[in-house]
């Protein structure tokens, strides 16, 4: 399916691919993500920032399928980053009040 934009005349595809899931999350809750369009790759994880925490030390996570299911699992505020082939997806976690 196509659609077309102001700007243009010209067609743009509706079925580009992308990271699909929350951008703004709860910590201590679990969140899904998975590919609008599933193809080859693997689920992983990034810290914007290190601040002495790795990956392990502030999220719990697994693949479920071709679903990638992401827990943060301390009560502060932050960010993590869900990758999956050459896609990324930067996430926000807000503060648990």
């Amino acid at each position: 399916m196509f659609i077309r934009t102001e700007e243009s005349e010209e067609p743009v595809a509706e079925d580009v691919n992308e990271i699909l899931g929350d951008t703004s999350v709860k910590p201590l809750e679990s969140h899904w993500y998975y590919m609008k369009l599933p193809e080859d790759g693997e689920w992983s994880l990034s810290l914007p920032a290190t601040k002495n925490k790795e990956v392990d030390d502030v999220l719990d996570y697994k693949v479920v399928g071709n679903r990638f299911k992401v827990t943060w699992t301390i009560t502060r505020s932050g960010s993590f980053i869900v990758h999956y082939g050459d896609y990324s997806k930067t996430v926000l976690v807000e503060s648990l009040f």
